[in-house]
């Protein structure tokens, strides 16, 4: 699966699309768009890189070409007008952004050989992945880790002090997710336990706000870690996925506002009603959601505000957000109880000067921010920073003494929702610390808890009898019952 975004692929996918789209009235913001794609993927590492670190590059680029996505659908040249000039420098900023943060990435992956060691990609992984873990008793887990989460966001409002360090224990829910999605792909069978959490999944994460995306890119990600052939049940199941979150998302950018304004506070089986009616019943107008939906990917307007009131002398001259961030981050709130609490939208409202709605969370961006405190290119030096400690600590979370898949679901559990590009840095930074740091301590005495369990016994069980797909600790025996 590696060969689908290596590179080499990528480069000659984006020229040929860039060819395509050289009669879009935005042809240079979609060249320099889609060509800085391979070379961020190439700055990374190519095909060794881990799936996880192509994710959140990917992600990141996503969110910068979907502005240019959305001129396009919109029929608007982005340069028009007084505010051009800064639409398109926020685009090829955030582009530099990122590639400075994968470079950054590859050589904090390279000292982590250094410092941790190298990691195993051999053989006899694959073979120790085989008898580390059994398929139905991931199941058990994923559910059990399900319920946990629920107790958890219930223990996190009780004691706010504690609530980051509470709720990245409810990533284990993702270890879980990654471990059947690779394990179901290994085994080329129990592809039902997939789509039962699938599903399980999108029916619960359509709340006040939209979680049901996480888990699918979590799997998404998993089948593009998965080694051996690329069968057309990998095929299907990855588009299937992703067309799920595609059209689910579709909708609700349709019917978001109406649902947290008039039905979130009904009881559930009014809201669930609700959304079956809208979801399968009641036409939605797809073009203008695909607009909605592509603007709401997109996050370089608010970096191109900023630029503007920079230009004009319009920001406050005392706000210096990194520093902030790092005193926010050494200053822990169970240590100093009185610590004021992060808001993002008092801070954009300070900056770019409109009111917004207090229910209503709005950063700017960690980009954004570090231009505000050193410019550009001054900038591209903490985005190195903060690719390098994420290849670091992906280099770290690799080379512990587990099985290579328990290694790669603790990597992408902890990492796949690092510094997202909408993210304020304070939040980003605090985020990604106490969730490397919880997952780190769960891998090193949790796991090794659990793992004679995960293993299972040599012979198979009902379950696994049942479902035709059987595991030995001395290999795999995968079949489809017939």
């Amino acid at each position: 699966m590696t060969r689908l975004y290596s590179p080499l692929t990528l480069a000659i996918v984006g020229a040929l699309v860039t060819v395509v789209l050289l009669a879009s009235p935005n042809a240079a913001l979609w060249a320099a768009s889609i060509l800085m794609l391979p070379v961020c993927l190439w700055l990374l590492g190519g095909r060794r890189t881990y799936p996880v670190l192509v994710w959140l590059i990917g992600l990141s680029w996503l969110q910068i070409a979907a502005d240019v996505l959305e001129a396009d659908m919109s029929g608007r040249i982005i340069g028009d007008g007084w505010m051009g000039r800064y639409r398109e420098q926020a685009i090829y900023f955030s582009l530099c952004a990122i590639a400075a943060m994968a470079f950054g990435i590859r050589c904090g992956t390279r000292l982590g050989v250094r410092v941790f060691g190298p990691d195993v990609r051999t053989d006899a992984s694959a073979a120790e992945d085989r008898s580390s873990v059994r398929l139905h008793r991931i199941v058990v887990a994923y559910f059990v880790s399900l319920i946990l989460g629920q107790v958890l966001g219930t223990v996190a409002r009780a004691m706010p002090g504690l609530t980051q360090p509470i709720l990245a224990l409810a990533l284990l829910r993702f270890v879980c997710i990654y471990l059947v999605t690779t394990t179901v792909l290994a085994l080329e069978c129990g592809y039902q336990w997939l789509l039962l959490i699938a599903l399980a999944e999108l029916a619960t994460g359509v709340g006040f706000f939209a979680s049901y995306k996480e888990p699918i890119f979590v799997m998404l990600i998993g089948i593009a870690a998965s080694r051996g052939t690329i069968s057309t049940r990998k095929w299907i199941f990855a588009v299937a996925s992703a067309a799920a979150v595609v059209w689910m998302s579709l909708v609700w950018m349709t019917i978001r506002k109406d649902y947290r304004d008039y039905i979130f506070a009904n009881p559930l089986e009014q809201r669930l009603e609700w959304l079956a009616q809208r979801f399968f019943v009641d036409p939605i107008d797809y073009r203008e959601a695909a607009i909605r939906l592509v603007q709401r990917v997109g996050y370089t307007d608010l970096y191109a505000q900023l630029l503007a009131r920079i230009d004009l002398g319009a920001v406050p001259k005392n706000v210096v957000r990194y520093r902030a961030a790092l005193e926010h981050v050494l200053s822990p709130r169970i240590l100093f109880p009185d610590k004021a609490a992060l808001n993002d939208s008092k801070l954009t409202s300070a900056l770019l000067g409109f009111e917004i709605d207090k229910d209503t969370s709005i950063g700017i961006g960690f980009v954004a921010e570090a231009h505000l405190d050193f410019g550009f290119p001054g900038l591209l030096l903490p985005l190195f920073i903060l690719g390098f400690m994420i290849g670091g600590t992906a280099q770290y979370f690799m080379t512990r003494r587990a099985p290579l898949i328990i290694r790669e679901a603790f990597t992408t559990a902890s990492l796949f929702m690092a510094f997202p590009f909408e993210a304020n840095i304070d939040k980003a930074l605090g985020a990604y610390i106490t969730a490397c740091l919880v997952m780190a301590l769960v891998l090193k005495f949790g796991y090794p808890m659990i793992a004679r369990w995960l293993a299972g016994a040599g012979h198979p069980t009902k379950v696994e009898q049942a479902t035709g797909c059987t595991q030995t600790q001395g290999g795999t025996d995968a079949r489809l019952a017939r």
